[in-house]
């Protein structure tokens, strides 16, 4: 499965019964590729597109668009600059362990799609992903949008809505595990039951401060074991 938009009954058909949905940036990989390009863009060069954003001035998609359009047109030299989001290089054995366990991996992201399938290549086909729809040409270049707003987990401010997307697969009677970072994960993570729900920085924090049970993690291979019940050692947030 793809990125561009699957239909409900699509999605629910080529998923099994028990789903780990996770986010992307800052959950699988050690760095958001929104930093990435900010780390390489000169301070004070470029409008504050994620603090607008932060103050509720801008959506999450037109923010992210900003910062992504000052990043290399060129994509080859784009490409040099994908492994420093640092995806966790455990990742193809935590997805083997999972898919051997009997759970789909669907990777949810309010970025963009075109940087998750290149990072992803490697293991694209033993995974599902659903993110905002985008590309790069030395015309445009690295440029994402909103999926079409019939879709079934549409969001005017993130793009993709991961709250309405767990509640649909709960509803189907899924068993669903949920890991994120940001603030795009704090819907979904409500979905979930506690001992299901993975959680690191800014959504940790928020789901301390609410006194939801969650369980922590660094690295995104950690999860693996926990939810194939090789390891319950992993720390539980209050």
């Amino acid at each position: 499965m793809n990125g561009r938009n699957p239909t409900a009954e699509a999605l629910l058909a080529t998923l099994g019964e028990r789903v780990f949905v996770t986010d992307f940036d800052g959950t699988m990989t050690g760095v958001d590729f929104f930093d990435v390009v900010l780390n390489h863009v000169a301070p004070g060069s470029m409008d504050q597109y994620w603090e607008r954003c932060i103050a509720g001035e801008l959506t999450h998609v037109a923010a992210l668009n900003g910062i992504f359009q000052n990043a290399p047109r060129d994509i080859a030299e784009l490409r040099t600059w994908l492994p420093e989001t640092k995806l966790d290089p455990a990742t193809p054995r935590a997805i083997h362990r999972l898919r051997q366990a009997g759970w789909d991996v669907l990777v949810v992201s309010a970025g963009c799609e075109w940087y998750i399938e290149e990072i992803l290549a490697p293991v694209r086909e033993q995974v599902h992903v659903i993110a905002n729809p985008g590309d790069v040409s030395q015309e445009s270049g690295l440029w994402m949008g909103w999926p079409p707003a019939d879709s079934p987990w549409y969001s005017a401010h993130f793009g993709v809505d991961k709250g309405r997307l767990v509640q649909l697969l709960t509803q189907a009677g899924k068993t669903v595990a949920f890991a994120g970072d940001g603030r795009p994960d704090l819907a979904a993570s409500r979905e979930v039951a506690a001992e299901r729900r993975f959680a690191k920085s800014w959504l940790a924090d928020q789901l301390a401060q609410q006194g939801l049970a969650f369980r922590s993690f660094v690295n995104w291979s950690e999860i693996a074991p926990v939810l194939t019940g090789e390891d319950q050692s992993s720390g539980n947030g209050e």
